[in-house]
């Protein structure tokens, strides 16, 4: 077992993202026996929560150390410009604490896990100890051809594109970050790809999300086919998500195949929901439930029979593994995480190319799984046993073995 310096900028237990990454990651690690020290940020709420979780399930290998940035600069760190900033100068801070911690401690090993940007990169590697980067997403971009969807923002959404490909390898952070680690996790092709031109020597392709065990169902639901047809999208509703894609693909379906698509989530894009549904005239066919509890998205994953995913840009997306736990088949756009990840035989990938040809794609994928039902459950199945691959613990394990490869004896 090691002695792992662990960097979580976010880390938070019982939450999605981020938040829960840094938490499972660092969890995970100290219960298969490693001596685990996390940085983190300085966040009372986050703090409270860690507190009550070891207050009830104490592991004496895993201890906090909370970092915050000077009290002068926090005025000036508003907006989401200052949200960056305020990681920038924690990256910072975390660095020299770290320094005089190796000095007590000499870690074995670095790990840096949130936030997950390739962009951002680590001061870590600074430490001159074995260190491991990710998985880390950001490599990405949304297709071009898809503008229109973004409505208002493609102009800020087209400029992150340009900074994170084209002006990137001038991002001396990143560039110093992924050419000294001694392995870099991607969580998708794009961004492993990304990585590599910046001189990365070492890529494995790794997902950052995962699981609990207890989340899963016993078995893959059986689901008997209903009419309609009923579908799920989960996910925030901001451009890049996609959400109108799944509604313009609902507006083709064939008028003889009845369907009902279920929307879970909330955001920036909900104010226009109610008009997409007139102008689209499937008033009937789509109910939105906006923001709702945990427990309540985890029945819509068991009550519903498709899960569909059309998100623009993602590294990859939660809600794809959760919907694979409750045996879900799929209809995912065929690119970035969805496509590297993505069983084949768990669903349908469709070809993303100009928004017409996507979106009867998508249609055409919809009346698939009406018409041949019988194959839906052999779909789920793949994705359930997929989706195990996903338990944190298992993916703590396969952790530990790439740590002991980038440890030298």
């Amino acid at each position: 077992m090691k002695n792992i310096l662990l960097s979580a900028y976010a880390c938070e237990p019982n939450k999605g993202s981020e938040l829960g990454f840094g938490w499972n990651w660092a969890w995970h690690l100290a219960q298969l026996g490693h001596e685990v020290w996390v940085l983190t940020r300085s966040h009372l709420e986050s703090q409270a929560a860690r507190e009550q979780v070891l207050a009830t399930q104490p592991q004496p290998n895993l201890h906090f150390i909370s970092v915050d940035i000077p009290n002068r600069l926090k005025p000036y760190l508003k907006g989401k410009i200052g949200v960056y900033l305020h990681y920038f100068i924690w990256q910072r801070q975390a660095y020299t604490v770290a320094l005089e911690l190796d000095k007590k401690h000499n870690f074995d090993l670095i790990h840096h896990v949130t936030w997950g940007s390739l962009t951002a990169g680590s001061w870590l590697w600074r430490l001159n100890k074995p260190f491991v980067f990710g998985p880390v997403g950001g490599g990405q971009v949304a297709p071009p051809a898809f503008k229109s969807y973004f409505l208002d923002q493609w102009r800020s959404e087209a400029f992150r594109s340009f900074a994170n490909t084209q002006l990137l390898p001038l991002n001396l952070i990143a560039r110093q970050t992924v050419s000294h680690a001694d392995l870099v996790l991607a969580t998708n092709q794009d961004t492993a790809d990304l990585a590599q031109r910046l001189g990365a020597s070492k890529i494995e392709l790794f997902l950052d999300t995962g699981l609990e065990k207890d989340f899963f169902p016993e078995s893959p639901p059986t689901r008997i086919p209903s009419s309609p047809l009923k579908l799920l999208w989960v996910g925030r509703l901001f451009p890049r998500k996609g959400l109108l894609l799944a509604l313009e693909a609902i507006s083709q379906v064939n008028s003889d195949i009845p369907v009902k698509l279920t929307v879970v989530g909330g955001g920036s894009q909900s104010q226009y929901i109610p008009q997409w549904l007139q102008t689209l005239k499937i008033q009937e066919k789509v109910e939105v439930k906006g923001q709702i509890s945990w427990a309540e998205v985890k029945q819509e994953y068991f009550k519903n029979e498709v899960f569909l995913f059309t998100s623009l840009r993602d590294s990859f997306g939660s809600q794809l593994v959760e919907a694979m736990a409750y045996a879900l088949p799929l209809i995912v756009l065929d690119h970035q995480g969805a496509k590297d990840f993505v069983p084949a035989s768990a669903g349908i990938k469709v070809p993303v190319t100009s928004p017409k040809e996507t979106v009867k794609g998508l249609a055409q994928a919809i009346e698939f799984m009406y018409i041949n039902h019988q194959q839906r459950q052999p779909m789920g199945e793949s994705g359930y046993q997929f989706a195990k691959q996903q338990i944190w613990k298992e993916k703590a394990k396969t952790m530990s073995v790439w740590y002991e490869k980038s440890v030298p004896t």
